[in-house]
This record gives C-alpha cells, structure tokens and sequence, in this order.
C-alpha cells in the first residue's frame, strides 16, 4: 500500500492562533491539516474580551463581515474595582468588542477551511514525534479510529494546558500550581460599554458583555483561596469574592445561562517556549498574558501573524529551519516581553487588597498613568 503523502503543516489546535496560522498557511498554496479535539461550537476558559487592535486581524483573515454579523457587545470604557470600594474608570484606546468563543471558533474554522486548509473536528491529538530534520509524526484520534500522519512542520496551538505539554517535557513550565480560572455566563445585568475587573480576596472576576446581551463572568484565583472556599466555583462566588461589594452587586441579580462554569487548574503565566522539540509554539502555548490585561485574544492573533509567513516562508524554503527559529523568537520577544512583564506585576498588585486599593488611588491621582498601563499591555501600533 502506498505511503501517505507528507503534508507542508500540521497545526494542533484550532482556536485563534491555530486557525490563523492555518488560513495563513493554505492561502500560500501548502498543504495544512488543521486538528482540533472539540466538536464546536464549545465553550472555552476565556475573557472573549477582543481588543480594538483585533480589528487589523479580522480584516488579514477575511471574517470582518461574519464578525460583524455575529453582533458583538461594543466595549468602550474600563472599570476597575476594590474590595474597600475603590473604583477607576477610563476610555479603551479604542473600540473593543465581547464575542464569545462559541460564536467566534466556528467562524475562524470555518474561514481557515475557506483557505484550503483541511479541517478536523473531535481530532483529539495524543503523541507528536520527529525533528525538523526528518520531519514529524502526528498521531490523533479521529472517530474511533487511531491516525498518523506525517508533516515538514508542526504547530502547536493547543493552549495554556494540554496532555501534550507532558510530550514536549514542559510540565515545569506549564504548572503553576497557584492559580485557578473559571469561566461562566449569565444574564440579568446591564454592564454598559465597559468591561469590569473586580478585586476580591485571593483572585480578582472580569465582566463584560458578549454577543445577545449575555455577560461572561471570567476569574481567576489563588488555589488556596479556593481550598479555603469551599473547592467550588459556587463557594468561591459565595465566599471570597462577595468580598468585594461592587461584585456581590452584580452576582445578587445574575442568572446563569450555562449549566457549570469552565474551568482550568494550574494555570501559568510563565513564558513556555516559541519551539518545543522542534513543535512551533503560537497563541497560549508560548505563553499567557494575564488575564486582566484583557489582550490574551488579540495577543494570539499577533503570535499567528508573526508565525504565519515565517512557518510559509521555512516551508518553501525561502529560509532554514534555524532562521525561522532565530527570526519567530526575535520578534516573538520585541512583540510581547514588555507586555507580558507588565501583565504580571499589575495581576500581582490585584491580588493583594492594600496593594490594589493603593493602585487605584494612584490611577485616580495621576490619570495618564492608566493609559500607560492600557496601552503598555496591547499592540499599541496597530490601535
């Protein structure tokens, strides 16, 4: 029997980096297999805040108009709250938008199989072999049935956790062992124009409207603020996070529109690595912003630009396999270094009451201290 074709890529994962990198790759004419182990639509870990610089992003790939007509929540202003009370507003440097992932994936699946890639859902991906030298093996699920194919180039864009973390030996890396996100929707609550950031006791719950006039209730806490709550999301809401009254204002009028919240354990916000045993990392996989600073969509739509002509460009072998590496890690770092220093001390002072009710104060005292931060924390440039 005939060997199977060696396919140009194979990306693993199809969710904002993954399908980007993907229409990037099919639109230059190579053959991309893209895998993704969710049927969709599927609910997703995610603020489904989008930054105004997302904009460029939607217009490159084309879904601008199903953007459009999915009906995003317009988001205009920030507020920021304390649990003594505190409170800061400012405008975004710019238009952003809430859409949720549940609306938003299909419509980047559906664009990257418009390119020509080719597209599998419920393509659960357990093992990835080779070197650039020799090439890759991709092994996956599919219907029951266990799958190899082969690949010149393989790109991971599963996101801040996954089994393969273990193959690519990044479990130092990946496991924060600290931190606990949550993931709910709900309705009941008129937030206006602005996406909230809500400070309690051990974490900290971002607010803001997505499409339908749903609300997504994002947080994330310490795992001891969890074990002491209760262990639940509910206790979590229940307990530490009534600590701040601006958010028990907000969860006394919500009802959920999801049967249980999403979650993820052992959250990271170490930076991993652009290349893993020779596996092109892009969007969560190479690291994750934090949370608060509201830019972890637009930021992996930012790894896939960069990656994308870099991958097309190592593939028909226009540069080496060390010069892609050389050239996606240089700018990979100019791109987000700073941005990402920046989100982890500003999540740091959130998470402590003195420290963050001392911050707003100083925002409140000094306003263009808080554009810095906004501005600090995205792809200034392209606002």
């Amino acid at each position: 029997m005939a060997e199977p074709p060696v396919r140009d890529a194979i990306v693993i994962g199809a969710g904002l980096a993954g399908c980007s990198t993907a229409v990037q790759l099919a639109r230059r004419g190579l053959d991309v297999l893209l895998l993704e182990s969710a049927t969709y639509p599927v609910h997703k870990l995610c603020g489904e805040f989008l930054s105004p610089e997302v904009r460029g992003h939607f217009r490159d790939l084309g879904v601008s108009e199903a953007i459009d007509a999915a009906r995003p929540a317009a988001i205009r202003r920030v507020v920021v709250t304390t649990r003594s009370g505190l409170k800061w507003t400012a405008a975004l440097p710019g238009d952003a938008i809430g859409l949720s992932r549940w609306r938003l994936d299909p419509l980047l699946f559906d664009a990257a199989a418009g390119a020509g890639a080719n597209c599998l859902l419920g393509a659960d991906v357990r093992d990835v072999r080779g070197s650039a030298s020799t090439g890759f093996e991709v092994t996956y699920r599919h219907e029951g049935a266990t799958i190899v194919e082969a690949c010149r180039l393989a790109v991971g864009a599963f996101g801040k956790r996954s089994r393969l973390d273990r193959t690519f030996g990044r479990e130092v890396r990946t496991r924060g062992g600290e931190f606990v996100a949550f993931k709910m929707h709900y309705r009941g609550a008129d937030l206006g124009e602005s996406v909230e950031l809500h400070a309690f006791d051990g974490g900290y719950c971002g607010m803001s409207h997505v499409e339908d006039g749903a609300v997504n209730a994002c947080c994330i806490a310490r795992v001891g603020a969890l074990r002491e709550a209760g262990r639940s999301f509910d206790a979590l809401r229940d307990g530490p996070m009534r600590t701040n009254p601006a958010l028990a204002r907000r969860f006394d009028v919500l009802e959920p529109l999801m049967a249980k919240p999403v979650s993820v354990s052992q959250v990271s916000f170490r930076t991993k690595a652009t290349f893993d045993g020779g596996v092109m990392m892009a969007g969560d996989a190479a690291a994750m912003i934090a949370p608060l600073c509201g830019d972890g969509m637009a930021m992996a739509l930012r790894s896939a630009a960069i990656a994308g002509p870099l991958a097309a460009d190592f593939l028909e072998r226009r540069i080496s396999f060390d010069q892609l590496q050389q050239r996606y890690e240089r700018e990979w770092r100019a791109e987000f270094r700073h941005r990402l220093g920046v989100g982890r001390l500003l999540q740091a002072a959130l998470f402590r009451p003195a420290a963050a009710a001392a911050g707003v104060r100083l925002l409140n005292a000094v306003p263009w201290l808080g554009d810095y931060f906004v501005r600090a924390t995205r792809d200034s440039e392209s606002l």
